[in-house]
């Protein structure tokens, strides 16, 4: 995946619209009340008896940063690992299971794209996991304004340019890896909680900017999760630890689909559809694993996502694979999905 150089443009300068207290409020908590705690946003930033808690995402984008140390670590201690590498590799899984969760599975009820830019995230670490996520702004991504020439710094491309720590890349092009190809295990999800409930669709906070609805906002989608977080991110773990690029990018890729799987409306088959919709000018990610329908022992149907890279969490001091851990033939990882009934997917 390639883009622009070190503070170029993006191809389209993606705006951001404020929304009113209310309408945000009513959108950000009818996502998670509906669909679960992996939804859950926060609006404005942090009161002061808890500021130290949180760290700003574009302060995660370069390795070496206070703020990635600590966030690093909390996943190497809390989940027992013996290496740092093997600590970024769960944590680029469980960091987008969660922190982009929303945008994700808004995205593909309603077209809708919250702004979950870094420069508009705050994160807080958790137990194997990011325990909360605010918004800085609540906002959501517009259309530009007619007229606006794509080569200018406006909307986006200037928040991007202007935010400090934020590179506003691409995402680098793959390297070679080493060991870590197909046939190693899957990352955990983030921590969900138990019993999350689920209901049809999710608030409509904002028209599908642009005509097309939500094909016509999946670019600025992929600005928003992809190209200006989750990648660059995956490339500072990668240079802080030396985990493998392709390794990251599973984890990226297991996390955007953990936030379709986890939900049940609307349904299996249009989740589906809609993972194949986001991965489309993504090939490098949706080559990384699949999704599939499963049918439970309970008669409900769920999606679930077989991933092809490894985490080595089965490396940690839990010692165990995951549900969806590429060392187990496929035909197995079906059939214990299969047994399930609630939500998770370890």
């Amino acid at each position: 995946m390639s883009g622009p150089a070190p503070g170029g443009t993006a191809e389209r300068p993606w705006a951001s619209r404020e929304l009113d207290d209310l309408t945000a409020l009513t959108a950000l908590t009818g996502l998670a009340s509906a669909h679960g705690v992996r939804y859950h946003m926060a609006a404005g930033d942090p009161p002061p008896s808890e500021a130290d808690d949180w760290l700003p995402a574009d302060r995660l984008l370069s390795p070496g940063t206070p703020e990635l140390d600590r966030l690093l670590t909390a996943e190497y201690e809390s989940s027992g690992h013996r290496t740092a590498h093997a600590a970024a590799l769960t944590l680029a899984a469980v960091y987008a299971g969660r922190v982009t969760a929303a945008a994700v599975l808004q995205w593909a009820l309603d077209g809708t794209v919250w702004d979950v830019r870094p420069h508009n995230v705050l994160v807080r670490p958790g137990t194997h996991g990011i325990a909360g996520v605010r918004l800085r702004v609540p906002a959501v991504l517009t259309a530009p304004a007619r007229g606006t020439a794509t080569g200018t710094a406006t909307g986006a491309a200037a928040d991007r340019r202007d935010a400090p720590g934020s590179p506003g890349v691409r995402g680098a092009p793959e390297a070679s890896e080493g060991p870590g190809a197909p046939g190693e295990p899957d990352a955990p999800e983030a921590s969900e909680g138990p019993g999350e409930p689920e209901a049809p669709g999710g608030p409509e906070v904002a028209e599908a900017p642009g005509p097309g609805g939500r094909s016509a906002a999946l670019p600025a989608l992929h600005e928003a999760v992809l190209h200006s977080h989750l990648l660059p991110l995956a490339d500072a773990l990668h240079r802080a630890t030396r985990a493998g690029r392709r390794q990251l990018r599973g984890g990226v890729a297991h996390g955007c689909a953990t936030a379709l799987c986890a939900a049940t409306r609307p349904g299996p088959a249009q989740l589906a559809r809609r993972w194949r919709e986001f991965t489309a000018p993504v090939p490098e990610l949706a080559r990384l694993g699949d999704v599939v329908e499963i049918a439970h022992a309970d008669g409900s149907a769920r999606l679930r996502y077989l991933r092809n890279t490894c985490c080595l969490f089965y490396t940690s001091a839990e010692a165990v694979r995951c549900a969806s851990c590429c060392l187990t033939p496929r035909e197995e990882r079906v059939r214990a999905y299969a047994g399930r009934t609630g939500p998770t997917s370890r």
